[in-house]
């Protein structure tokens, strides 16, 4: 059977620490222990729980991306993460770390863009090529969601070559709420503050929208897995998330209990009792009563539910509703699903 470690192992977790290579090489990494990251927060404005996001990445500068391909081809050159334009302008594409209070360092990890002096970086070049790490003057090339006026923000970008590649990490250099939010670690309240800038932003709804309802599209997703995977008898996984992964539908083989023959659709749900909002989710899952059709599992000390539900797609979809609205308050048109084979 299939155990909790391999299919938690695919989950999309925005909570988890960034890669090692772009951390704690260009910053005094603490040593004492942490706390563990949250995943959700208690939101103030509308009283429900959101995913925090940790990380984001910003998409290439609009000098850039507004170009068509064919000026794209004659005017920019790509090097290692940098892109050069007209020989003349230099972007660095880096790490911008935010510290929260009592949590691993960086809580937050954001990706983006930071313009520097071409002259400068190449009067460098053979320097950075000893591992040392080289400080440049530059500005923030598009404005940060949290931050508003970030855009041209005066930065310290930082720059290392390690055998890993090349890290760059950004600081702002002037008098900003960045400066401020990155020169010691911030409360968890300022982090929540930031979150709710990004969940009720106007433009995240337009982002969230979707060209069919969930409905047609979880259909579309069930028909899909039966004719790629369950009739050539493959076992995968359908992750339903928010940008974080909030359960799975899975092969009913891979089931810790299969109790259909033939093959089908099971669904798997895991908590991490270390965080309150798991903690306080498994409550609401448990209150509700086809929580009782499920069979308990605890996998690597993870509580896990599962249920085999064979071909019922009808009472798949009802479940799959309920424990959407009820256990993790989300909205089923925010849904996301994806899939892929075990």
């Amino acid at each position: 059977m299939y155990g909790y470690g391999l299919i938690r192992k695919f989950n999309v977790n925005l909570g988890n620490p960034a890669p090692a290579a772009t951390l704690g090489v260009l910053a005094n990494q603490k040593k004492e222990k942490r706390k563990k990251a949250m995943e959700k927060y208690k939101c103030e404005k509308c009283g429900k729980n959101h995913t925090i996001y940790r990380s984001m990445e910003i998409p290439l500068p609009r000098m850039i991306s507004e170009m068509s391909e064919e000026e794209r081809e004659k005017r920019v050159k790509e090097f290692s993460g940098f892109y050069y334009v007209d020989d003349e302008f230099l972007f660095a594409n880096g790490w911008v770390n935010i510290e929260v209070e009592n949590y691993e360092f960086p809580f937050y990890y954001w990706k983006t863009w930071s313009s520097i002096s071409r002259k400068k970086f190449l009067d460098n070049l053979e320097e950075l090529k000893t591992g040392k790490v080289i400080e440049f003057d530059g500005k923030l090339e598009e404005m940060l969601p949290f931050y508003p006026n970030s855009k041209d923000l005066k930065t310290k970008t930082l720059i290392q070559a390690t055998n890993e590649g090349i890290i760059v990490e950004i600081q702002a250099d002037e008098e900003s709420q960045l400066k401020e939010d990155q020169s010691k670690p911030i409360t968890e309240k300022r982090m929540i503050e930031i979150m709710q800038m990004l969940n009720h932003h106007p433009e995240k709804k337009e982002r969230q929208s979707f060209d069919k309802p969930f409905k047609k599209r979880f259909l579309e997703e069930l028909e899909n897995a039966e004719n790629e995977y369950i009739a050539n008898e493959k076992d995968f996984v359908i992750n339903l998330s928010t940008g974080t992964v909030l359960f799975q539908i899975i092969s009913n083989k891979m089931l810790e209990i299969s109790r259909v023959n033939e093959r089908g659709f099971g669904l798997h749900l895991s908590f991490d009792e270390t965080h309150d909002e798991s903690i306080e989710e498994i409550a609401k899952f448990r209150s509700k009563g086809y929580s009782k059709e499920f069979d308990y599992h605890d996998l690597d000390e993870i509580p896990t539910y599962q249920i085999d539900l064979g071909t019922d797609k009808k009472r798949l979809e009802e479940l799959v509703n309920k424990i959407v609205v009820d256990v993790y308050e989300e909205e089923l048109e925010t849904i996301e699903t994806d899939n892929f084979e075990i």
